[in-house]
C-alpha cells in the first residue's frame, strides 16, 4: 500500500505536497480541478510497468487509458520541464518487496521503502528519458541512486570509487540496472563480490517495485453496458479490464474467490441485494447446449423474475464492475476509481462507502474520485458509527487556481466531522435552499 505520493509538473500539478495516504482515501473538488491527474500518475507507472518493451522510459497511452504525448502530460506543456513522482511505502508492504534481499553490503535485509522517480524529455531523440531515480530502504538510507549527467553518461550515488570502475548503468523501463564487466572487476576480492552484489541489487529493487506497482489497479469514469450474451468458448481466462471488460467470462469462472473465500457470484448476490436492495438471485444460464454462450440474469426485489442485465437500467451496468473489481482485490493492492457514483441513485451512491470501507480491510487501499456528497455524508456517518477510524480515511479537497491544481487534506473527528469545514465544500445545497427560503420570502 501507499503511504504517500507526491506529484510534480504533471498536467496542471505543480507540485502536489507530501499526500498522506490511508485506506479509503476521496478526492472531491469541481470538474477540471485535476483530481484524476492523482490517479493518472500513478496509472503512468503502473502502464510502464506493464509494458513489454524495456527500452521505454514510460509508457503515456495504453487501450484502455490514453494519456496523450510528453507535451499532454507535461504542466503547461512546456517541455523543458521534468515530471517527477514520488511514492512511500507502508512498512508492510515494503518488507513484502524487500523479501530476498540478504546482501552482505546492506545493514540488515529489507526492501524499498520509498522511490523518486525524474523524467526528462530529449528533444534530439524524441523521446522520454529518466533525468535521476533515487530507492530507500526503510531507514532512509540510498539502496540505489543514480543521476543522468549528460547524454549517456550516468553518476551512481555513494558507491565506493573502486566499484564503479567497472560498471554502467542502462535502463528497464524506469528502473536503472547496474551492470558490470566481468574481464575488468576490480581486485581485491572483496571489491569484486560487492561490485557483483550491487547488480544484483539493482535488479532485486526492480523486481519489488515492478510487483507493488502492478498491485494498482484502476476503474474507468464509463464502464461498458453489460453484454445481453457472452461467449465463453475455448478463450483463456482475461481479467476484468478498468472499463469491465471480460465481465462475463470472469463471473463465469467458478475458481475466482474473493479474500472472504466466497465466489463471485456470491459476493455480487450479497451486494446488489442485501446491501444496495437493487436485485437478487443474480445468476448465470446457458444460452445453447454446450455451455459456450451465456447470460446473465436476475430478479427484481418487487416481483419480475429472470430479468437480463442488460435490460436492467445503466446505473447496474456502471456499478456490477465496481463491485466486481473490488471483491477480487488482492492484499496489499491498490484500487483507483474515477466515479464510482455515476448513473447511481443517491441511497446507492452512499451504499458504495459501505462497499470500499468494508474491503478496506486485509491490507487493501482505495484511492476515489467523485462528486457525491452522499458518498462523503455515508463515510463521515461510519467514522461517528465507530464502523472505521478516522485515520483510516482521507479527503483531499482539489481546486484549480490560477491554472494550477492545490491540494488541501480535510481531517476528520471521530465524531465524522471536518476539524476545519473547508470553504466552499458542496455547498450546493445549502445555496439552493437558501435560495428557496428567499424566494418564499418574496411572496
Amino acid at each position: 500500500m501507499l503511504q504517500s505520493l507526491r506529484i510534480r509538473n504533471f498536467r496542471s500539478i505543480r507540485d502536489s505536497g507530501d499526500l498522506d495516504l490511508s485506506d479509503v482515501n476521496v478526492l472531491v473538488g469541481p470538474n477540471n480541478s485535476g483530481k484524476s491527474s492523482i490517479l493518472y500518475a500513478l496509472m503512468l507507472l503502473r502502464m510502464s510497468v506493464d509494458e513489454k518493451n524495456p527500452g521505454l522510459a514510460i509508457v503515456t497511452s495504453t487501450p484502455e487509458l490514453d494519456l496523450g504525448s510528453y507535451l499532454d502530460l507535461i504542466r503547461g506543456g512546456v517541455v523543458e520541464r521534468n515530471l517527477s513522482i514520488d511514492f512511500t511505502l507502508d512498512r508492510a508492504t515494503a518488507q513484502e518487496s524487500g523479501r530476498g534481499f540478504h546482501f552482505r553490503l546492506l545493514e540488515k535485509p529489507v526492501g524499498c521503502s520509498s522511490c523518486h522517480i525524474e523524467f526528462a524529455y530529449d528533444q534530439t531523440t524524441n523521446r522520454i528519458e529518466v533525468q535521476s531515480f533515487t530507492s530507500k530502504d526503510l531507514f532512509g538510507k540510498n539502496l540505489l541512486s543514480v543521476r543522468r549527467v549528460e547524454v549517456g553518461k550516468w553518476k551512481i550515488a555513494g558507491r565506493p570509487r573502486k566499484t564503479l570502475k567497472s560498471m554502467h548503468v542502462t535502463f528497464s523501463g524506469f528502473f536503472p540496472i547496474l551492470l558490470f564487466d566481468r574481464a575488468s572487476l576490480p581486485k581485491p576480492r572483496s571489491v569484486e563480490e560487492e561490485t557483483i552484489e550491487w547488480h544484483y541489487l539493482s535488479r532485486r529493487v526492480m523486481l519489488g517495485l515492478t510487483s507493488t506497482l502492478q498491485g494498482i489497479r484502476y476503474i474507468a469514469p464509463i464502464r461498458e453496458r453489460i453484454p445481453r450474451y457472452g461467449i465463453m468458448g475455448t478463450m483463456p481466462y482475461s481479467e476484468l479490464s478498468p472499463s469491465g471488460q471480460n465481465l462475463m467470462r470472469v463471473l463465469s469462472d467458478s475458481k475466482m474467490k474473493s479474500l472472504r473465500n466466497k465466489t463471485l457470484m456470491n459476493e455480487l448476490n450479497y451486494w446488489l441485494n442485501t446491501r444496495f436492495k437493487l436485485l437478487k438471485n443474480v445468476h448465470m444460464t446457458n444460452v445453447d447446449k454446450s455451455g459456450t454462450i451465456k447470460t446473465l440474469l436476475a430478479d427484481d426485489r418487487r416481483g419480475a423474475r429472470d430479468i437480463n442485465l442488460a435490460s436492467t437500467g445503466c446505473g447496474i451496468s456502471q456499478l456490477v464492475p465496481v463491485i466486481v473489481h473490488t471483491v477480487l482485490m488482492p492484499e496489499s493492492s491498490c484500487l483507483l476509481v474515477e466515479q464510482p457514483e455515476i448513473h447511481l441513485h443517491p441511497s446507492a451512491q452512499a451504499d458504495l462507502a459501505d462497499l470500499f470501507v468494508e474491503n478496506a480491510k486485509h491490507h487493501r487501499q482505495f484511492i476515489i474520485e467523485t462528486h457525491s456528497e452522499h458518498f462523503i455524508l455515508r463515510l463521515r456517518r461510519r467514522i461517528a458509527e465507530g464502523r472505521i477510524k478516522p485515520e483510516k480515511v482521507r479527503v483531499f479537497a482539489v481546486e484549480k487556481i490560477g491554472g494550477q491544481t492545490r491540494i488541501k487534506q480535510l481531517n476528520l473527528k471521530s465524531d465524522g466531522n471536518f476539524k476545519e469545514w473547508p470553504k466552499g465544500f458542496f455547498e450546493e445545497g445549502y445555496r439552493e435552499a437558501l435560495a428557496i427560503a428567499q424566494a418564499e420570502n418574496k411572496e
